[in-house]
């Protein structure tokens, strides 16, 4: 589990660098967001910096034996996850675009809550 751990941080640490330091790039980059509406700089960079808070909590984790360090990671990724999902049943979207959101965001968002969940466990 701390080995995804740590490929999950690197995941959502880069992607948080570029909703940083590129915030227009990225917008016009990641599949589907151009459809959500007009950039907006500022709140780009505001959720890169919840990226980077979950990439951070998940490499705590991988030193401490706490699940609640993971708990920042979990809420974040987890409820992006869960508010994607929603979004993919009441907009109906298609197959690829199902297949695209769970590889890059459901599964990544869910993770750190199942080792939250099962981190606690222990």
């Amino acid at each position: 589990m701390r080995t995804v751990a740590l490929l999950l941080a690197v995941f959502h640490g880069l992607n948080g660098i570029a909703m940083l330091a590129a915030p227009d790039a990225w917008y016009l980059a990641v599949p589907g967001v151009t459809g959500t509406g007009p950039a907006n700089t500022h709140f780009i960079r505001d959720i890169g910096l919840a990226f980077l808070a979950a990439a951070a909590a998940l490499l705590l984790w991988r030193r401490q034996p706490l699940a609640a360090i993971l708990a920042p990671a979990a809420l974040f990724l987890g409820g992006h996850a869960g508010l994607h999902l929603v979004e993919m049943v009441a907009h109906r979207v298609s197959a690829a675009e199902a297949v695209r959101d769970f590889a890059t965001i459901v599964i990544p968002g869910f993770l750190p809550v199942w080792f939250t969940v099962a981190g606690s466990r222990s």
